[in-house]
């Protein structure tokens, strides 16, 4: 079944019965969709067996991976939404759901420097913690309060891969990301389809300004 076939279903959780309303995103893990119980949103995602190709999860449970995921990130102050429940055998989670925009669609409309502070206080965070987060901006939600970590996955710190070295890039990225969001073309962001590496020469300056105002020793 594909992604935009699940959109209907109705999933049974220990939150009652959910069904799933529409697909909110598709991650290297799982496809993320909006979900409603008696007027309660939630969000749900449910696990895939893609092949992404410069990421391997290896053997082990996504679900399981998710869950001593979200625990670490809690535990050290990590903004996420509340994990409800999960089931390993199924292949999902339930999350609460946050009201806010996603920071995708901040980029694309150009006020991305809004949330930037907040989004360096999370990497602070997180390299505390001694993780990377996913620093792609779709796994990113703002409030009027507060930047939202909205993912759980997390990968052991590594500074090629931390939001300084990788992650900013996208959020400078305007240009990149409103072609990114019409076309679905990753080589909108990236410099090509299987590395991962963001386009980073023409975006150089904004990033070097954004560390130089936001970034903590």
């Amino acid at each position: 079944m594909s992604p935009d076939q699940q959109v209907g279903n109705v999933l049974e959780t220990e939150q009652g019965p959910l069904r799933l309303e529409q697909l909110l995103g598709r991650g290297k893990s799982g496809y993320s969709y909006l979900a409603v119980h008696n007027g309660c949103k939630y969000v749900v995602k449910l696990m895939h067996d893609e092949p992404c190709p410069y990421y391997d999860f290896g053997n082990q449970n996504k679900v399981t991976l998710e869950l001593n995921a979200y625990h670490h990130l809690e535990r050290y102050g990590v903004p996420v939404p509340k994990l409800l429940s999960h089931n390993e055998q199924e292949g999902f989670l339930v999350k609460s759901y946050i009201d806010g925009v996603l920071a995708n669609d901040l980029i694309a409309k150009g006020n991305a420097e809004a949330v930037i502070s907040d989004l360096y206080q999370i990497s602070h965070i997180a390299k505390r913690a001694g993780v990377n987060l996913d620093y792609f901006p779709a796994n990113f939600v703002s409030t009027p309060d507060q930047l939202f970590y909205v993912d759980y996955e997390h990968n052991p710190y590594d500074p090629q891969w931390d939001l300084d070295n990788w992650g900013i890039y996208y959020w400078a990225n305007q240009e990149g990301m409103t072609k990114f969001q019409q076309t679905g073309d990753i080589l909108h962001l990236n410099q090509d389809h299987n590395s991962g590496i963001p386009i980073k020469a023409p975006l150089q300056h904004t990033v070097d300004c954004w560390k130089q105002k936001y970034q903590r020793s």
